[in-house]
């Protein structure tokens, strides 16, 4: 008995983890096709399908960033990193953000998060450290 209510389990969890990869799949591809209204729905359903899934609240923040929503925009990434505080992507994104509000302290605290775990956003740190130091020429 206790082998079959295992099997169930593993059988249920695999499904539920197919589906939300299929809902943040199926939402690239659509951001990908510039179809955004679609694939922020898609996003949506992936994140109530897994409330932890950290790319889905990135690409909610990229989907309201060309829509010009700032606060929905920071509330995801806000939610990304507080899933994961070192994620590379959410902390570029953030500190962009921070660029566009002149939030320059946050920036400089984003900035040193990325420094010490950069390997995939390493070429944008430049970008970011010639912000910091215009703001601190002004």
């Amino acid at each position: 008995m206790k082998f079959f209510i295992i099997v169930i389990f593993c059988l249920y969890s695999s499904v539920s983890y197919s589906a939300e990869n299929n809902f943040f799949t199926k939402g690239k591809t659509l951001f990908d096709q510039k179809k955004i209204t679609e694939s922020k729905i898609e996003f949506e359903r992936s994140i109530v399908s897994d409330p932890k899934h950290v790319n889905s609240y990135i690409f909610l923040s990229k989907i309201f960033s060309e829509t010009k929503k700032q606060d929905e925009e920071k509330k995801n990434l806000n939610t990304a990193l507080l899933l994961d505080s070192k994620n590379e992507e959410a902390l570029y994104l953030m500190s962009l953000l921070n660029i566009k509000e002149g939030d320059y302290k946050s920036l400089e605290i984003n900035y040193a998060i990325l420094k010490l775990n950069c390997s995939k956003f390493c070429d944008q740190l430049d970008h970011l450290n010639k912000s910091i130091k215009k703001f601190n020429k002004s």
